[in-house]
Parts: structure tokens; sequence; C-alpha cells
């Protein structure tokens, strides 16, 4: 359970509160409507009420005042405003039993009793509270919520009060005089012979008694140790544990001349003829589409079935026929991803494919599942052809009938 839900430490608060709110409203009725001077223990917040010369209305505007800057100190949390807050509670306390005391026990009393009773337990409450929360603790004004919450909140009967410089004093002093007791004890034990039996070593000679001793102190100064600062296992077996250069040595060479290689594959991969060749970088978009066009379209041509040139999943060239088949024009498929012309259904094997690849296996031919313009669904069978141009390899996918 969390402890900043004990809802006791929000009594004087609400307390304040109800009563800010209502006191404000009466007096509001009472001077500007001249309604009745009821409930009667409105007055009675205030001793004033002993004195003459003090009509009704200004008692309940002075108690309201007094109740409303309790409210101020309660809803700005800091030890200071405690300090404030206590002579006003025992203001209101005051007034409110001076007129139980003087008044005969009735039942017409009884909103008087239960308010000093609440008056009592938010005393209660604030000195609890006083003698928790830090010296520079402080809750800030414009807040909808009550900042109490930061501070973590035990329970109510667990509060205790902070020692004090003299209350220190007085604890160390009893601690001298126990320690003192316990010397005077040791002592007397000794001289008589009454000492805690030892266990007695198997061998009497010098190195064999002081060895348990000096295990003992060994033994107390590593509990200290691990006590004083946190060190970590693998910190403990730094010894054993093979240094970087001896952990390269024993990977080998090879491996890592291995890894090296493939990684320069890799980048050579990255810089690929199709994107040097495709670069629109320093040209407008409709020339770069134009002469692109024109430079594979003799090569596209010359396939009767659909095919398409695809670069790092991006449709780089197409022909009539795949252009006809998919019933798009050519300039709405050069430029845009290859997957937006799939259905759902051809995306796993498409993946599969371009995984394959990745990975370095070969994957020359996978199924695939084609979407038209008008949202219909051709299966075919897609073929990679590896050709030629400038004297670089040039991967084109070609799309044939899966019962060709």
């Amino acid at each position: 359970m969390n402890q900043n839900k004990h809802f006791i430490w929000y009594l004087p608060l609400y307390f304040f509160l109800f009563f800010s709110c209502y006191t404000l409203l009466k007096f509001i009725v009472i001077f500007f409507f001249m309604s009745a001077y009821t409930p009667s223990f409105l007055f009675d917040f205030t001793v004033f009420y002993a004195f003459s010369g003090f009509d009704n209305t200004q008692l309940l505007f002075i108690g309201m005042i007094f109740i409303i800057t309790n409210l101020y100190f309660h809803v700005s949390l800091s030890k200071k405003h405690l300090r404030y807050s206590f002579p006003l509670t025992l203001f209101l306390l005051g007034g409110m039993g001076l007129r139980v005391a003087t008044s005969p026990i009735s039942f017409s009393f009884i909103f008087h009793y239960l308010i000093f009773s609440c008056l009592l337990l938010v005393l209660v409450i604030d000195h609890r509270l006083y003698l928790f929360i830090p010296d520079d603790y402080k809750t800030p004004l414009g807040k909808t919520k009550t900042e109490i919450e930061k501070v973590s909140l035990p329970s109510f009967s667990s509060i205790q009060a902070k020692t004090s410089p003299s209350k220190q004093g007085i604890s160390s002093l009893f601690d001298t005089f126990s320690r003192s007791i316990q010397d005077v004890k040791q002592s007397l034990t000794s001289k008589l012979g009454i000492s805690s039996p030892q266990p007695k070593a198997t061998s009497t000679s010098p190195s064999s008694q002081s060895t348990p001793i000096l295990e003992k102190k060994g033994h107390t100064s590593d509990s200290k140790i691990e006590e004083d600062e946190f060190i970590h296992p693998v910190e403990r077996q730094a010894d054993s544990i093979p240094t970087t250069k001896q952990l390269l040595t024993n990977l080998g060479s090879q491996s890592l001349d291995h890894l090296d290689l493939k990684i320069d594959r890799i980048r050579l991969e990255e810089q690929s003829f199709l994107d040097s060749f495709f670069d629109t970088s320093d040209q407008p978009q409709s020339t770069t589409q134009n002469s692109n066009a024109s430079s594979f379209s003799s090569i596209l041509n010359t396939i009767d079935e659909s095919a398409v040139i695809i670069s790092r999943g991006v449709v780089k060239a197409v022909n009539e026929s795949f252009a006809s088949l998919i019933k798009r024009p050519i300039g709405d498929i050069v430029g845009h991803d290859f997957i937006q012309f799939l259905a759902p259904e051809g995306f796993a094997s498409f993946k599969s494919h371009c995984s394959h690849r990745l990975a370095g296996e070969s994957s020359q031919c996978f199924p695939v599942v084609l979407l038209t313009k008008k949202y219909e669904k051709i299966s075919l069978q897609a073929q990679i052809k590896t050709i030629s141009v400038q004297g670089s390899p040039v991967e084109i996918t070609v799309f044939q009938r899966k019962d060709t």
C-alpha cells in the first residue's frame, strides 16, 4: 500500500476548507440578506463573544478571518506555516472550549462538542506532522493537488519526534554510562574466571593459535568492506579474467579477416551501379525519369513478359507490358516502392525473398501477387534475370504465369 494514502494527514486541510466555505457563505447571507443568526456555533469560534461590544456579525467575521488564515497555512504547507497555525488553532479551540465549559450539558450543544473534538484532533495531527516533515519542505501555491504527497507519509502512529541537540547529549551520556557498566561487568567476570566458552584449538602451537585470530580479523575486515562499499562479483575475479588482447588472440586472425572482408563487400554493395546510374540529386525529377526510361527501354522492350528493375525496393524502370498488367501509367510506377503494387497475400513471399538476398543466399524465383489500380489480384511467378549494362550486373525481375 502506498504510504502517501493515509487520509488522516489531510483532515486539518479538509476541516478548515469546509468551515472557510461555510462561514464565508453564512457571512454573505447574514450581512447582505439579513437572515437569521444561526447556527449558534458560528459565533463561538473566538473568545470575543465574552466581551461586550461585539455583535454576531462581527464575531462571525472575526472567526471567518481566523479560519481562512489557518486554511492558507495548511494549503501552503511548511514547517514555518505550521508554527504559525498553532496559535490560531489554539485560539479557535479556546473560544469553543470556553463555550462548552461555561454552558450546561445539553443536546443543543452537540455541534460545539463535535467542533471542539475536531479542533483537538487537528492540533494533534499538526503537531505530529511538524515533527515529521523536514525543515526545508515547502508546498508552493497554485497547485490543484495537495503537495504534501511529495513527502512519504507513514502511518500516524509511527511518527516520532526528531531528537534535539539536548536530547542527543542525554542519549550520548546514557550510552557512555551503559558502556562503562559493560566494561565493569567484563572486568569482574574475567577476574572471577567466569567467561563464555571458547572453541578448543586442535593444536597448541603458537602458529595454530594465532591462525584463528588472523582469520577472524580478516573476516571482519572483509565484512566491513562489503558493508561500506559494494564490489561487483566480476570485479572480485578480475585477476582470472583474460585481457582484451588475449581474447582477440583466442578468436584468431582468420575470423577477424573474414569479418573485415564481409564488411567491405557490404559497403561496396551499398554503392551499387543502379544507385549511381539513377542519381537524381543534380537533375530535375521529370528529366531524370525520362532519361532513365530511355536508357533501359531498349533492354526491357526485348523481354516479352512483364519486367521491372528494382533497386533497394524501389522501382527504377518498367516496360509497357508490366504497366498494362497492373493498369497504371509508367509515371505512377517508377520511383515508388515495389510493395505498393503487391496485394497483402504477396507480402510474405516478397519479404522472404528480400531476407534471403540480404543473408547472402540465392533467391532467383518466388511467388508474387500483384494488385492492379482497380484492386484486382493477379498471382504470378517472379524470376530474377541478371544482365550486364556498361560492364556492371543489373537484375531484372520478370513476371510469368504460374502455369507456364
